[in-house]
């Protein structure tokens, strides 16, 4: 049985937030996806990365996986919205909202069976690994070995909420190929069983190709969004909130359950950065040895502006520069989603190590003074800098 029809296409209402920012970076619409889609799932595997080494394999996974719970309930509330439901009363709506969480990644998610008693649904294509960063590839592969079982968290999550929404039936959830953990596979197959499903019954041949080989060397969100008969502007905010809202709730499971460890793990998140992105800032800036506060000041701002800050430089009278930025877009997500003042703390302690970190990486640390003179943390109507070099 095919699913019912979709509910018609239409853009997102946080489209203005996303378009704003557009201007302030300088960047299309289409371009400004693209940029999120790669930061939004590098910053799961640095999450990742990060999250191991520093509480052990055992709770790093558990609060990662949480991660990955909450972004499900986000995605849960907005199928149901979409679909104006006000219940989940069975098995096929609730593979109905299923389809939708796993087209909003988005992912090429075709449904090959939704009865009452069973669903079907394959994965062709997937942005997580697809705009996923390179590394080496024991980590990409350790990484991966964690996907298959996290896309079972996130499927348990929808589960619960659609019991909790009125799903009387108990659900039973088969992952038998994953294409993150398993190279050669065509697809992830996505298994939900009543148990009054027959397990015997064949399941629905996967289809054999590789979307990868159609998509060829076009860009892959927009070959995937042509075949989801959706827009930029449908998709394009989703993912640009996405990277915001992994960051606030990667900082909330440390603050929920290692409080007194918090900062300093998520300090070592953003510490991450700085040595991928001063190499990218050196050449794009023709920079060759730093030498000057505008030289400090182009790469600082280089840098922020690939988390999605924009500043704009301002010269003093007695050489220093001045940065300021006029929006932050982790604040106002922050706010969108009520984070509470402790993520805000940790915002303008990110920025200064961050900031901090770019000076070492440009081996400036020693001869260029970064203060910040405001910031919108901390509730100021604008963040501000002051850089000068001795």
């Amino acid at each position: 049985m095919a699913s019912k029809a979709k509910a018609k296409s239409a853009p997102s209402p946080f489209l203005p937030f996303m378009e704003a920012h557009c201007k302030l970076l300088k960047m299309s619409l289409k371009d400004l996806t693209v940029e999120a889609l790669k930061s939004l799932f590098g910053h799961v595997y640095y999450i990742w990365r990060t999250f191991k080494p520093a509480l052990g394999e055992k709770d790093g996974l558990k609060y990662y996986g949480n991660v990955w719970a909450a972004l499900a309930d986000m995605s849960f509330d907005g199928a149901m919205a979409k679909f104006g439901l006000k219940e989940v009363k069975d098995l096929p709506t609730l593979g109905r909202i299923v389809e939708d969480c796993f087209i909003g990644v988005p992912a090429l998610y075709i449904t090959r069976r939704n009865t009452a008693t069973e669903h079907v649904g394959h994965v062709q294509w997937c942005a997580n690994p697809a705009y996923g960063p390179a590394d080496c590839t024991y980590c990409r592969h350790d990484y991966y070995r964690q996907e298959v079982y996290l896309t079972y968290v996130y499927i348990w999550e929808l589960i619960e909420k659609a019991k909790k929404a009125g799903l009387k039936e108990d659900i039973l959830v088969e992952l038998p190929s994953g294409r993150c953990r398993d190279g050669a596979a065509c697809a992830c197959q996505i298994i939900l069983r009543t148990r009054d499903a027959n397990p015997d019954l064949p399941l629905p041949e996967v289809a054999r190709k590789f979307i990868d080989l159609e998509i060829g060397n076009q860009e892959p969100v927009l070959y995937i969004l042509k075949k989801q008969k959706r827009t930029i502007e449908e998709q394009g905010p989703g993912s640009f909130l996405g990277f915001f809202a992994v960051d606030f709730l990667a900082w909330l499971q440390l603050n929920l359950n290692v409080k007194a460890k918090a900062t300093g793990i998520y300090l070592k998140l953003w510490q991450t950065f700085p040595k991928m992105w001063v190499k990218d800032a050196k050449l794009d800036c023709e920079i060759g040895t730093v030498k000057t506060a505008k030289d400090v000041a182009d790469i600082i701002a280089y840098c922020e502006h690939k988390k999605y800050t924009a500043f704009k430089a301002s010269n003093k009278a007695d050489g220093s520069i001045v940065l300021t930025a006029e929006a932050d877009p982790f604040v106002q997500v922050a706010d969108m989603l009520q984070a509470d003042k402790g993520y805000k703390a940790a915002l303008v302690a990110m920025d200064e190590d961050f900031v901090a970190n770019v000076l070492k990486q440009i081996k400036m640390d020693k001869k260029a003074t970064v203060k910040f003179t405001s910031h919108i943390a901390k509730g100021d109507a604008k963040t501000e800098m002051e850089i000068r070099v001795k």
